[in-house]
C-alpha cells in the first residue's frame, strides 16, 4: 500500500498534485508585476479619469460645395443667362436638401444673370431707339447716315439698301445729296374700323400711293422708278395701325444724287393737266405723262378742248365715254367751224380710280395721221 506524498505547505498549491519530476506551479506563473505604492486618496469626491480617447466618434467630414452652384456662378458671369438661372435654381434646391455648401455661389450666379438681363434690355432699348430716329437739322433734313426702320422715315427722306423685299424693313437713311436709290414719297392713313381683308387693304394702299406719286411720273427717271408700298397687317390694324408708307426705288444705272422732286421735267404733263393748244409728239402709251413741244416744231397731236365733268358717284366706263364723246363733239363744232377737220379726233376721261381720287376733267385731242405738222391745227 502506497501512501501520497506529503502535502506542500504553499497555500496556492495545496490540494494540487503533480507527478514526480514535473515543474512546480510556481515555475509556470508569470513574474509578478511590480506596482508602486500609491498615496492615500485625498478627502472629498473621487476624481474621475478623463474618458478614453478611443471612445469618441470620429469628427464629421467637411460639407461639399454643390457643383450646380459653381456652374451657375460661372455661366452667370459669362453672360449665359438661361444656363445661369437654371443651374442656380437647381443648386438652391439641392444644397438645402443635401446639406451642401454653395448657396452663396448660386445666388451670385443668379445675380450675375440678372445683371446681364438688365444690360441686354437696356442695350435693346438703345438699339431700338436708334432704329427709329435719324439725325436731322433744324429744317428736318437728314444729316448723317443712319440705319433705321423704313417706317420711321418721313416723306422726302432718301435711303439706300432697299432691295425690293418689303419684309426687309431696315434701310440706311442719308442726305438726298449723297448717292441713294430710294425715297419715301408719301405717308398716309387708311380709313375704316374693321379690317377689310388683306386684298382690300393692299388695293387701297396701292391706289392711295399711286395718286400721291403721280407727279413723280414727270421725272426724267420715271421709266426707272418702281413703286413699293408698306401697309398694316391684320394684327397691326387691330392694334390701331392705319399707316401706309409709299416708297419709290430707282432701278436705273448708277444712283440718284438729288431728291426726286428736283428731277421733274417741266415739259411733261399728266393727261388731265394738258390745256387747249398744247402740242405733243407721238402718244407714249407706256407713260402716264406726255412731253409737250412747241407747235412750230414737228408734232402730231394738239389738244383742242378740255372741260370739267359733273361730280357725283362714278357713272361707269360706258357712261363716262359717252359723256366725254358728246362734250368733245360739241366743242369740236365750235373750234373748227368753217375749217378743215383734223384727221383723227379722240378724247380721254378719268377711270374709276382717278375719279375716286378727285379727277373730273375730260380732254379732247386732234391728231395728224400721216405726217407731223409744223403749225397749229387750231384755227386762229
Amino acid at each position: 500500500m502506497s501512501t501520497p506524498p506529503p502535502a506542500d505547505n504553499d497555500p496556492e498549491t495545496s490540494g494540487e498534485w503533480a507527478p514526480p519530476g514535473s515543474p512546480s506551479p510556481a515555475e509556470h506563473a508569470p513574474p509578478a508585476e511590480h506596482t508602486p505604492p500609491t498615496a492615500p486618496a485625498p478627502a472629498g469626491p473621487p476624481v474621475q479619469p478623463p474618458p478614453h480617447p478611443y471612445g469618441q466618434p470620429p469628427p464629421a467630414a467637411p460639407a461639399r460645395t454643390n457643383k450646380w452652384a459653381i456652374a451657375s456662378l460661372v455661366t452667370g458671369v459669362l453672360g449665359l443667362v438661361v444656363l445661369g438661372v437654371i443651374f442656380g435654381i437647381v443648386a438652391l434646391l439641392q444644397a438645402g436638401g443635401r446639406g451642401e455648401k454653395g448657396k452663396g455661389l448660386a445666388i451670385g450666379g443668379l445675380l450675375a444673370s440678372a445683371f446681364w438681363t438688365v444690360a441686354g434690355v437696356v442695350a435693346l432699348l438703345v438699339a431700338a431707339g436708334s432704329l427709329i430716329s435719324v439725325d436731322r437739322d433744324e429744317s428736318g433734313q437728314v444729316t448723317e447716315k443712319d440705319r433705321v426702320v423704313v417706317a420711321a422715315l418721313r416723306t422726302g427722306d432718301c435711303f439706300t439698301g432697299f432691295e425690293g423685299d418689303t419684309t426687309k424693313i431696315l434701310v440706311t437713311a442719308l442726305p438726298c445729296s449723297r448717292p441713294h436709290d430710294g425715297e419715301v414719297v408719301a405717308k398716309l392713313r387708311l380709313s375704316g374700323k374693321a379690317h377689310p381683308g388683306d386684298e382690300k387693304v393692299s388695293e387701297q394702299a396701292d391706289n392711295a400711293c399711286f395718286e400721291k406719286s403721280l407727279q413723280l411720273q414727270k421725272s426724267r427717271h420715271s421709266k426707272d422708278l418702281e413703286p413699293y408700298n408698306l401697309w398694316p397687317s391684320r394684327t397691326s390694324w387691330d392694334a390701331g395701325d392705319r399707316e401706309v408708307v409709299c416708297l419709290m426705288r430707282y432701278t436705273g444705272s448708277g444712283t440718284l444724287t438729288s431728291p426726286l422732286r428736283e428731277t421733274i421735267d417741266a415739259s411733261r404733263k399728266l393727261w388731265d393737266e394738258l390745256t387747249a393748244g398744247d402740242c405733243l409728239g407721238k402718244w407714249d402709251d407706256e407713260s402716264y405723262t406726255q412731253r409737250t413741244v412747241s407747235c412750230t416744231d414737228p408734232y402730231w397731236i394738239q389738244v383742242y378742248a378740255t372741260f370739267p365733268l359733273k361730280a357725283g358717284p362714278y357713272p361707269g366706263q360706258k357712261a363716262m365715254d359717252r359723256t366725254a364723246q358728246r362734250g368733245c363733239e360739241r366743242r369740236q363744232e365750235k373750234v373748227f367751224r368753217g375749217h378743215r377737220l383734223p384727221d383723227l379726233m379722240w378724247w380721254l376721261y378719268p377711270e374709276e380710280v382717278e375719279w375716286d381720287a378727285g379727277h373730273r376733267t375730260a380732254v379732247c385731242f386732234a391728231e395728224s395721221e400721216g405726217r407731223p405738222l409744223k403749225k397749229p391745227m387750231l384755227p386762229r
